[in-house]
């Protein structure tokens, strides 16, 4: 064996040749080049990088080729969090840095990469380490719209107040970048950097934590050129930064800069920042705030006030706003029309959990021309008082439904009632037979909770058909209510 032949196994990801190649005597951390274990963790070949730190390849090693340096450095800056995981538990430093102070966490910060990030920082890499020219994570995250990031940071402790080599701090960049035009300064940045002919291409996306990604490209004939990209999380950055600073925004103003983000992100991230960011205050200017958008004209404000009264002043099971919220919501209800609001309303119920709100959630479910959701089947079985037929028959007609959303959440709504009555057994094992495997997995664990044998064929199913991880979950929690040996269950 060569070197050039181990480098060129590696690199094709041949990791059969190479372990067949190795011996315990094998140097893998010669220099000067570039190291097995670089070209591996470039390449984010997991295994070949396990593979050969068993073979005594030193993590901290930095390769000598043009423009390389760490391992772990690498694989972070493409996000090969797989590689990512091998190199910290095969001991690599994750505070380790290569010419200018740059740090793995400095590079996943720098371009977005969540993954990455999470797995260095619970590997214990410093969340405030800064480069040379004074970047650290935080701001690092800011700048590029990172809102996983920044929220990942300050959940392991990045200090929100320190500023970069510019002297601005993370709310700075955050704030400059939340007031500017990101498509438009993305393709400016693309466009000063291409030739005559080139194609300028812009792709949109979402990133791991929600919000929406831009990607800008500048590319010749022959596909060479300029990237540069954003993520669109500078507003949800703002709101997170202010609360870690203890900065007071009022609510009007946290719903302004919310809704322009509401259909940009995956799962309105932006806006559930700024609701949450309220319901944690549990005081009462800002519950009186939330109650008096409930009247505004604006459908928006209704429903940001809506999803803020929903959980307001909640900690762990004190409640001291509860009833006040909840009878805020029940007035609301009769008279909602906006189809994003009364959903909101249900949603809300649904966390109240209090069955005086029945009669309001019944009267939604039952308006003409209204089509069942998953916040039907929510509500109804989170306000649903045990020996109510009229409201029980109305939740098993939603395990029924054609939507497959909805069948799933309204057995798992059944499943969860306190009752054990045979029309609610019978409802659970109908669905035994559906379609869609999670609502067999949630009529099964239902019915096991119940000590009803027939979950045993929906839990067989789950287990033979489908590699979910939710389904599968419920199932073996089913089995495990009902006293089973997985080895009968799967047979």
């Amino acid at each position: 064996m060569t070197y050039r032949e181990l480098l060129h196994a590696v690199s094709e990801g041949d990791v059969d040749s190479v372990r067949r190649m190795l011996h315990p005597d094998t140097d893998l951390n010669r220099a000067p080049g570039t190291t097995p274990l670089y070209r591996a963790a470039v390449h984010g070949d997991h295994e070949m990088v396990r593979l050969l730190l068993e073979y005594g390849a030193d993590p901290d090693r930095a390769s000598g080729g043009k423009d390389e340096g760490l391992p772990l450095c690498a694989a972070a800056s493409w996000n090969h969090w797989e590689a990512v995981q091998a190199l910290v538990d095969g001991g690599a430093d994750p505070d380790a840095a290569e010419a200018g102070g740059w740090t793995a966490l400095l590079w996943a910060a720098t371009q977005g990469h969540l993954r990455s990030a999470d797995i260095l920082l619970d590997a214990g890499a410093a969340p405030d380490a800064a480069d040379d020219a004074g970047n650290t994570p935080l701001t690092a995250a800011a700048r590029f719209g990172a809102y996983g990031v920044v929220w990942s940071l300050l959940e392991h402790g990045a200090d929100p107040a320190l500023p970069d080599g510019a002297g601005e701090t993370a709310l700075d960049i955050a704030r400059r970048w939340s007031a500017i035009d990101l498509e438009a300064e993305l393709r400016d940045e693309v466009t000063r950097h291409a030739e005559p002919g080139w194609a300028i291409m812009v792709a949109k996306d979402h990133a791991a934590d929600g919000t929406e990604l831009i990607v800008a490209e500048a590319r010749d004939a022959k596909g060479d050129g300029f990237r540069t990209a954003r993520q669109r999380g500078h507003a949800a950055i703002t709101i997170l930064l202010e609360e870690a600073l203890g900065l007071r925004t009022s609510a009007e103003e946290l719903v302004a800069r919310a809704a322009p983000y509401l259909d940009l992100d995956e799962d309105g991230e932006t806006w559930w920042a700024a609701v949450h960011a309220l319901q944690k205050r549990h005081d009462e200017e800002t519950f009186e705030a939330a109650a008096e958008l409930c009247d505004s004209g604006d459908p928006q404000d209704r429903e940001f006030a809506v999803d803020v009264l929903a959980q307001f002043g909640y900690d762990a099971d004190v409640r001291p706003f509860r009833e006040r919220s909840l009878a805020i919501l029940r007035r609301m209800a009769p008279a909602e029309t906006e189809p994003k609001v009364v959903d909101a309303l249900l949603s809300a119920i649904a966390h109240h959990a209090d069955a005086e709100a029945l009669p309001e959630v019944l009267e939604i479910l039952d308006r003409p021309g209204r089509r069942p959701s998953c916040k039907d089947a929510m509500a109804l079985a989170a306000v649903l008082p045990p020996g109510d037929e009229e409201g029980l028959a109305r939740l098993v007609r939603l395990t029924e439904e054609d939507d497959a959303e909805v069948r799933d959440w309204a057995t798992m709504g059944l499943a969860g009632l306190d009752a054990d009555t045979p029309r609610i057994r019978e409802a659970l094992a109908a669905r035994l037979a559906d379609r869609d495997i999670t609502t067999v997995a949630e009529a099964a664990r239902g019915l096991a909770q119940r000590g009803d044998r027939r979950a045993i064929g929906g839990i067989h199913r789950v287990l033979s058909e489908t590699d979910d991880d939710y389904a599968r979950d419920l199932a073996l929690e089913g089995a495990t209510r009902l006293g089973l040996e997985i080895e009968t269950v799967i047979r």
